[in-house]
């Protein structure tokens, strides 16, 4: 209590002054009166005395007259968290009132005319790294001030709060200009409870931002140590896209869609934390050009800009304490970068921060139906317009990125582990009855877990037509797998099918009218071409179309062009396309079962037709490194061609071994055909081995293998059904992809390995 009271006193003769039209003292630029809420009490009115103590801090420099001698030295680096002590101790003792304090939340910072920013050439670095520490000092006073002030009823304390959000996200674009011009440059530490160089991030990368097509690495330590995003979609073994979603969502994503903070993801250690309470904040309704709730009789507007910054730490947050259900944890991960940032966070269990997110359902689902219904707008607007739609773009890039984000937060709720668990079950109830109560209100109370689940899958479901670019469109796809999967029915399956397959078939285009492309979209959309494929009814025949339809298409089509069936299959996604479809054919045959000799002759010819159907889109898919003989394309095949050879051998042989008799024909049609795939592979090695690459080559000898395996165990095969007379053995030539002998090896020893060589039945 002694401490408490001498925080009161202290506090006000440290860091408070009167205010005053003129500051006297010499500092590097003049002291201005800034966000001021309460100019119309000029009786009393007080300031944050702040760019004279950050001057006495890091200049040294004291106002002139020396009439405060006797005044204790302080630093600004007290200010916030004094503040936050200050308003624990006075909300103890007044039953969570802040009505003492309420002058503090209005009160106006001395800082310089931020005007300065725009002349940020003609400045010294001195002067730049002042007025660097002076905003990250003013941004961590506003972020304490909402951590203390958020919860109080009061109305006219509520529309203050919002303004001091609405000023928090003016001062984060200032200061973002301020640091691009300002490489090298570290900001003083926000919070205390780690060891100095732990919090320290490396950030000699943020320095060249003035690059507009740069790109910066991120520095937070997230990405190291926060937890994968959730991929929903548990792919089998060779599926998954080589790049880590969880970076790209953070640095290419958060650029992609305009999103105002991205280039101080590196700072976040500098920032004061925000409590999970702010976040109520959220229930007021912060919207584009919408005006706070009329009850409030206040004039203060809710931007974009708000919701985006509110948006982006509560996604962060809980990246960091709720973890998906798929995520494979790092067993040793970083001691540095442990739980920086998320100090107040870590004090709460996962179960507690789920809580307090179901809470935030209602709202949160609000903003996504505004959300909708903005981009839902845009669309009819622009329906028809092909040259130059009408479009405020940083405005449609700022809600893109909103969207983004209040995606993320769904999925970071219903992917994490959590609700796997019993005990969660009721927490899991809870959340789904906020989505289903949207499609029926008033009904969801006794509804069974499973019609929740199928209600609030409709209604995520009603999103699909709105969202504004691939990246959401890949993470509802996720939420609804996640919902989906509790647990996955038939029809879910089919709707999950449906929509990954109208993603793929959508022409996604940046408002700039750029098509979307780069490794992010390539990851998602690796991730989405497996979602289809998994969940659709007949894998075979989905492969079949996209390669007999949507490929064809592409070839025929411009340089730059894409297929129009797909229009998310271009040059550039070729590959990833043709790794999904290669990997996916090779996983579905295994799920053939193997041939016995108690099959009936009805269950024999079934086996047979699918693995013709499998041998033919092989053949397809292997003949395409003819036209996309890119080195990805050809790493691709000779690894999935060898896999899918080694299926065969081990599940279709034995099926051709008894069937030979009864279906020749049908045997005899299928190995042809996979002969002609097969020779295709044996050529792809001859020019492997032509082109001397390493990575291509180090395929070669384990394809060779399964090659000859092949023709010895067709050999076997005839040899069991007395028809050894059918079979003979040829020497290949080594040929290029075209087809063509590769004179240089025609002299050198003849591959007799005999793969394909001509090894089926003769006719």
């Amino acid at each position: 209590d002694k401490f408490g009271k001498s925080l009161v006193e202290d506090f006000p003769s440290d860091f408070v002054v009167d205010l005053n039209p003129t500051v006297d003292g010499s500092f590097l630029f003049p002291v201005k009166s800034l966000y001021n809420l309460d100019e119309d009490e000029s009786q009393g009115a007080i300031a944050i005395n702040l760019l004279p103590l950050v001057s006495q801090s890091e200049l040294g420099r004291v106002t002139d007259g020396m009439s405060n001698q006797s005044k204790r030295v302080v630093s600004p680096i007290c200010l916030s968290p004094c503040f936050r002590l200050l308003r624990l101790y006075t909300g103890e003792q007044n039953s969570g009132s802040l009505e003492e304090i309420d002058a503090l939340l209005g009160c106006p910072l001395y800082l310089t005319d931020l005007e300065v920013e725009e002349k940020l050439d003609s400045l010294s670095k001195q002067e730049r790294e002042f007025l660097c520490s002076l905003l990250f000092y003013a941004l961590n006073w506003f972020r304490e001030v909402v951590n203390a002030f958020c919860q109080q009823e009061d109305a006219e304390m509520k529309g203050k709060v919002l303004t001091r959000l609405q000023n928090i996200t003016e001062l984060q674009t200032v200061l973002g200009k301020c640091l691009a011009a300002t490489p090298g440059y570290v900001p003083p530490p926000a919070t205390f409870d780690s060891e100095a160089l732990e919090a320290v991030p490396s950030i000699n990368a943020v320095g060249p931002v003035r690059k507009r097509n740069g790109r910066k690495k991120k520095a937070d330590g997230s990405k190291a140590c926060s937890a994968d995003r959730s991929q929903a979609d548990d792919s089998s073994e060779g599926n998954q896209p080589d790049t880590e979603l969880s970076e790209l969502e953070k640095t290419t994503a958060e650029r992609e869609a305009g999103n105002p903070l991205a280039q101080l993801q590196s700072y976040r250690p500098y920032f004061r934390e925000l409590d999970l309470e702010v976040f109520t904040v959220l229930h007021c309704g912060l919207l584009t050009k919408s005006v706070l709730d009329t009850e409030m009789h206040t004039e203060v507007k809710g931007t974009a800009a708000e919701l985006c910054f509110l948006l982006d730490d509560l996604c962060w947050k809980l990246d960091h304490v709720l973890i998906p259900g798929s995520t494979r944890r790092v067993p040793f991960p970083k001691a540095s970068c442990k739980d920086i940032g998320f100090s107040h966070l870590c004090q709460r269990s996962p179960k507690e921060v789920a809580v307090c997110v179901v809470k935030l359902l209602k709202p949160l689902c609000n903003h996504m139906e505004n959300m909708h219904n903005y981009f839902q707008v845009i669309v009819i607007q622009n329906r028809g317009v092909e040259d130059e739609p009408r479009l405020n773009i940083q405005e449609h890039q700022l809600m893109s990125f909103c969207y983004q984000q209040l995606l993320l937060t769904f999925r970071s709720l219903f992917a994490w582990n959590g609700f796997s668990q019993h005990e969660n079950t009721d927490l899991l109830r809870s959340a789904l009855q906020v989505l289903a109560g949207r499609l029926k209100p008033g009904e969801t109370e006794f509804l069974l877990l499973e019609e929740l689940i199928s209600e609030s899958f409709h209604y995520l479901l009603n999103f699909q037509q709105s969202v504004p670019s691939f990246h959401c469109a890949f993470i509802l796809t996720q939420i609804l797998i996640a919902i989906a999967e509790k647990p996955m029915a038939g029809w879910k399956r089919e709707k999950m099918a449906s929509l990954a397959k109208q993603f793929l078939c959508q022409s996604w285009v940046k408002p700039s009218g750029d098509r979307e492309k780069g490794s992010q979209f390539n990851s998602a959309l690796h991730i989405l071409l497996c979602v289809y494929l998994e969940h659709t009814d007949n894998i075979l025949k989905a492969i079949e179309e996209i390669s007999s339809v949507g490929v064809p298409e592409l070839i025929n089509s411009a340089k730059e062009a894409c297929s129009s069936t797909y229009p998310t299959l271009n040059r550039q996604t070729f590959p990833v396309f043709f790794r999904v479809m290669m990997a996916q054919l090779e996983s579905s045959v295994k799920s053939i079962p193997a041939g016995k000799p108690s099959d009936s002759s009805e269950a024999q010819l079934e086996k047979l037709l699918r693995w013709n159907i499998a041998v033919r889109n092989f053949h397809i898919l292997v003949n395409l490194v003819k036209v996309f003989d890119s080195r990805p394309v050809l790493s691709i095949c000779l690894k999935y061609g060898r896999l899918f050879v080694e299926a065969f051998l081990k599940l279709a042989m034995p099926l051709l071994d008894y069937s030979f008799k009864k279906h020749r024909d049908d045997v005899q049609s299928l190995l042809k055909t996979l002969q002609l795939s097969t020779r295709q592979l044996h050529h792809m090695c001859g020019h492997s081995k032509i082109r001397q690459d390493i990575g291509l080559t180090n395929h070669v000898p384990l394809l060779k293998k399964s090659l000859e395996q092949f023709v010895y165990r067709v050999k076997a095969m005839l040899a069991f059904n007395h028809c050894q007379e059918a079979f003979w053995v040829g020497i290949l030539k080594n040929r290029d992809l075209q087809g063509e002998e590769i004179l240089s090896q025609a002299s050198e020893e003849r591959d007799s390995d005999g793969e394909d060589s001509a090894g089926s039945p003769a006719e």
